[in-house]
């Protein structure tokens, strides 16, 4: 080899290295950048769940205390037990005390052991822990050295202090999280969504705590916990926008992987159903076809798949459909148009009749009678009946509350009657959940076509409001 050769041979091999050199530093550069963003999204969304403790407790806590006559409201909340309120208290653990000293503000402490959180949110005046407690950091930094037990346990800890803190306040009502009126409906509910939480042992703690004189003053707080929880801040619309965002971005990505005779539907994120005369939801191997009408569901609640959920109980879901076209096909086929027609008619009535001040009983039979009006058939179960008129659409609702579980109000026939008693709030946070039911005598004796709807809507002095565009057409796949 000549000299030359050499040379130009070391020539590409610097050449070869210096652009892996580049390319890894340039993706280097791209991961740090992401981890970056990342971080910052995470300490963004960790600040406006923050925001929304705060404001829960300065605009929401002092109307609903006072509302119900409760001077202390005691919420006991023990780990392993779920509780509807452990997002907004920021704990799934502690002793938290609400206390209405007079003025715009509401005393604020927690006793027992809580999260990290509560300390670092701002929300609260007194955090007191016991002075002695299970030392799991020291355990596990000395290589699962135990510590020696004694006769005292937990429970001796557990209350310590707060019979003092009640005594010094002199509450004339105490609320304590437990249910006497407020029940859900045998085998409807999930059980967590009540604050019920606490046991028997907590019960007889505290009492013991407090002594017979305040003890004689504890009444239940469900109305005044449901209130809370129903009562929306501004800064939750923020933060169910945002999660609606996220939830349009990950249907469009499962649009984008539909291929006609290829797609299956365990190739996408979503749940996924097929809206056909059989109403079958077919199974993660049923490969999508044209002619298909495809249900897309993204988001996050009871009864969906259970992945992780950066949102924490703050819970939200939506569905979107798209059509696959035929071979031909430029548009849905008329029956199909005809059935999402009825579908933007409803939501137009829903729209225009939800109004905050009235109670869901209420709102639920001015909607019945519009919709009978509006020439379809309200029925009060999801299941289609086919002994109705098979020319008309039949429709049922269940315009239940959203966000962190919660079902009050509740405008639609489902759930005891507390839950339509309840008068529509400022800010409601509600799922516009409404089906609709087209005929399909085409298609044979008692078939049908239909389409559901789950969309976020908030009630303000303007009406009803979204705070991210609802679907407002079939989406195509040519």
């Amino acid at each position: 080899m000549s000299i030359r050769q050499i040379v130009c041979a070391i020539l590409l091999i610097f050449l070869f290295l210096s652009f892996g050199s580049s390319e890894t530093s340039e993706s280097v550069s791209t991961d740090t950048a992401m981890t970056q963003a990342q971080a910052q999204e995470e300490d963004d969304l960790k600040e406006l769940m923050n925001q929304i403790r705060r404001d829960k407790f300065d605009l929401i806590l002092p109307q609903v205390m006072r509302e119900h006559k409760i001077d202390m409201w005691i919420q006991v909340m023990r780990e392993g037990v779920p509780d509807p309120l452990a997002e907004d208290l920021g704990s799934k653990s502690g002793i938290f005390i609400f206390t209405d000293r007079g003025g715009d503000r509401i005393e604020r402490a927690v006793f027992d052991y809580s999260s990290d959180l509560v300390r670092e949110c701002g929300a609260y005046d007194i955090i007191y822990e016991p002075k002695i407690r299970i030392p799991l950091g020291v355990y596990y930094r000395e290589g699962d050295a135990e510590w020696p037990g004694n006769s005292k346990t937990e429970l001796d800890y557990r209350f310590e202090g707060v019979g003092g803190f009640v005594a010094e306040r002199d509450p004339k009502r105490i609320g304590i999280n437990y249910l006497e009126k407020l029940g859900s409906p045998k085998l409807y509910e999930n059980p967590w969504l009540r604050s019920d939480g606490i046991s028997l042992t907590d019960y007889k703690l505290l009492v013991n705590a407090v002594g017979d004189k305040y003890a004689k003053r504890i009444v239940s707080a469900e109305f005044l916990i449901t209130d809370y929880l129903a009562r929306p801040v501004k800064s939750e619309i923020a933060l169910f926008k945002k999660i609606r965002e996220e939830i349009a971005e990950s249907i469009n990505r499962d649009i984008k992987k539909i291929v006609p005779g290829v797609t299956k539907f365990g190739d996408l994120d979503g749940n996924r159903s097929v809206v056909d005369k059989d109403g079958n939801r077919r199974g993660r191997n049923y490969v999508i076809q044209r002619g298909d009408l495809i249900c897309i569901a993204s988001g996050k609640q009871s009864g969906y798949p259970d992945y992780e959920w950066k949102f924490g109980n703050f819970n939200e879901v939506s569905f979107e459909y798209v059509y696959i076209l035929r071979e031909g096909e430029t548009e849905p086929p008329p029956k199909i148009k005809r059935a999402w027609e009825d579908v933007m008619k409803v939501r137009k009535i829903l729209d225009e009749n939800i109004k905050v001040g009235r109670t869901a009983g209420e709102t639920f039979e001015i909607l019945k009678r519009k919709i009978e009006e509006a020439g379809y058939i309200y029925i009060n179960r999801q299941i289609f009946e086919k002994d109705q008129d098979p020319e008309k659409t039949q429709v049922p609702l269940d315009l239940h509350a959203a966000g962190k579980g919660i079902y009050a109000p509740r405008i639609g026939p489902l759930g005891p009657d507390w839950q339509r008693d309840m008068v529509l709030p400022l800010y409601h946070h509600f799922y516009q959940e409404y089906w609709v039911y087209v005929p399909m005598p085409e298609w044979g004796e008692g078939k049908y076509i239909s389409i559901q709807l789950h969309d976020g809507a908030i009630t303000t002095e303007n009406g009803v409001e979204y705070f991210y565009p609802p679907p407002s057409e079939i989406r195509i796949i040519r």
